[in-house]
């Protein structure tokens, strides 16, 4: 799993996280995979980051 910090894309653009189910504030930290690292760092169809890495655990 790899921690990333949201950013705050989701509030702007009023998305909610399809796995938290909720609009994650500017900040929060979360655990995600490294398929769903992949979307939420720009390969989804509004082609823009909502997250960065804070920490990458193997």
């Amino acid at each position: 799993m790899i921690k990333v910090k949201a950013l705050d894309t989701y509030e702007k653009l009023n998305i909610k996280d399809e796995q938290l189910n909720m609009i994650p504030k500017k900040g929060k930290i979360f655990q995600v995979t490294e398929n769903r690292l992949k979307v939420l760092l720009g390969d989804n169809r509004h082609h823009v980051a909502f997250v960065e890495i804070v920490e990458n655990k193997k």
